[in-house]
């Protein structure tokens, strides 16, 4: 399997579009998937000190990589995550950002690993989690100056990718060990991801952070159903044995499911999974 080296993303996305991506951001334009015989563009943030030392970071996997650094190629609006850490006063709160692009059509299809069989998507999701802990983060564990440890190696998504994320973590606990999921959504799965957490072997050491946002969408009925579904997914991990101060759920005032919302409340999430 043959990798491209990861460039600084001017030398990439040098088209016309007004990029607002600061910080070093380089880009691997084609990171193979093998698992699901594909590939995709892979973006990894750098903090500020990586090249004044020898110290190594945690690493947080984001997912919709279009929208975590730059508006140009977002969806509808950026995350803004390197804007974020830019701004960070504190040194001990610095990581390595790794953002891996959704895959369009496939998007619905990789981030989920049941099926739903009434709209027709997901069952890739083992696939894409399985690329996650077995080549990319080897990859990047090898080539930069991370922390491998899983209690270092963080999965950050929303919506479905906030999905994957819990997923991933559930499937490979001795690669990733915690989880924010921002606007969990369980809805389409028939319970599949509760009653695989009630089968799995949770470390006690895993730290969850769960949000919803009060008017995810402009159907009160839909939102009140998810906040029970992000309850149901908060109580089944505690049953679990994992400790309640290591799991986090919020419901966020006005929050909508939207880049707007989720990139606000990014520097609480970074800020709390990074805690010990």
């Amino acid at each position: 399997m043959t990798i491209n080296v990861a460039l600084p993303w001017r030398e990439v996305l040098a088209d016309e579009a007004v990029h607002t991506i600061v910080g070093d951001v380089r880009i691997i334009e084609a990171f193979p998937i093998p698992q699901l015989q594909t590939e995709r563009r892979v973006w990894i943030y750098l903090p500020r000190s990586y090249h004044g030392g020898e110290r190594s970071y945690p690493v947080f996997y984001m997912h919709d990589g279009q929208n975590v650094f730059d508006q140009a190629t977002s969806w509808g609006s950026e995350w803004g995550v390197d804007e974020t850490l830019e701004k960070l006063e504190d040194p001990e709160l610095e990581t390595i950002v790794v953002a891996i692009d959704h895959g369009g059509d496939e998007r619905n299809h990789e981030y989920n690993f049941a099926v739903n069989a009434e709209y027709g998507f997901g069952g890739k999701g083992e696939a894409y989690a399985a690329f996650l802990a077995e080549t990319l983060k080897p990859y990047i564990d090898s080539h930069y100056r991370t922390l491998p440890e899983p209690e270092h190696s963080i999965l950050v998504g929303s919506s479905f990718g906030a999905y994957v994320s819990l997923f991933a973590a559930i499937r490979y606990p001795d690669r990733f060990g915690r989880v924010g999921g921002i606007s969990f959504v369980m809805w389409h799965d028939g319970g599949a991801i509760v009653e695989l957490l009630r089968q799995s072997a949770l470390s006690p050491a895993l730290r969850v952070y769960l949000s919803i946002g009060e008017l995810e969408t402009d159907n009160p009925e839909f939102n009140r159903i998810a906040c029970e579904h992000v309850e149901l997914a908060l109580q089944t991990i505690l049953a679990a044995g994992i400790p309640e101060e290591r799991v986090r759920f919020d419901v966020v005032p006005g929050g909508t499911h939207h880049e707007s919302t989720w990139g606000s409340l990014f520097p609480e999430v970074h800020r709390w999974l990074l805690q010990p």
